[in-house]
């Protein structure tokens, strides 16, 4: 017996328009925030494993670890996250230079971040906290990892803002906006994980 599989409607007959099934920006998207995922879940582990492994955590003299101490930063990525949204919104309004200033105020936003995040290091090197101890080289791997990825959103940020004065020729930017956005949710996500499992 011969059974005919059809993902779609219109592929056996000869009206079909020829264009791809899957995105394949929308399917290597998916597999990068995946792969992104996987490598927090193991850091995350790794963190969990060492700190049941070891009695004091973190160690004797090391900084003050709590939320206050990341206020700044999880203010400055909400805020960027909420410039996000709302460019979005311009963006479906075809609205480009409100979306521009959005995308923009996004960027800083996320910059401010890095900044506060590399006065938040400073402040733990100049603590004592180093990379040679259990408890410091996994703090700076999980935030030097997650910062990196964060430096990729904003790179990502700043091609948008220099793409708006091309607008209205935006073929396909929506999708690709709509992705940044996306990925912006997941840093926010994982900077709440972070400040949970470190600082909480």
């Amino acid at each position: 017996m011969q059974i005919l599989s059809i993902e779609r409607a219109g592929l056996a007959d000869s009206t079909h328009d020829g264009k791809e099934i899957v995105s394949s920006k929308r399917l290597a998207f998916t597999l990068y925030i995946a792969l992104t995922i996987m490598l927090f879940l193991g850091l995350f582990g790794g963190y969990f494993v060492l700190r049941g492994n070891n009695e004091i955590w973190p160690p004797t003299g090391t900084p003050e670890l709590t939320f206050m101490n990341m206020l700044p930063e999880c203010l400055t990525i909400l805020a960027s996250v909420i410039a996000l949204i709302i460019a979005m919104k311009y963006l479906k309004r075809a609205d480009f230079e409100k979306f521009r200033t959005y995308v923009l105020a996004s960027a800083i936003s996320c910059i401010l971040f890095v900044f506060a995040m590399g006065m938040e290091i400073w402040r733990l090197l100049a603590g004592g906290v180093s990379m040679s101890s259990v408890f410091g080289g996994m703090y700076f791997i999980i935030m030097t990892t997650f910062l990196a990825h964060l430096v990729g959103g904003i790179y990502a940020l700043f091609r948008f803002a220099r793409k708006a004065r091309q607008f209205p020729a935006s073929q396909g930017i929506t999708l690709g906006f709509a992705n940044t956005l996306n990925w912006h949710y997941l840093m926010l996500v994982l900077w709440g994980c972070i400040v949970f499992l470190v600082y909480g």
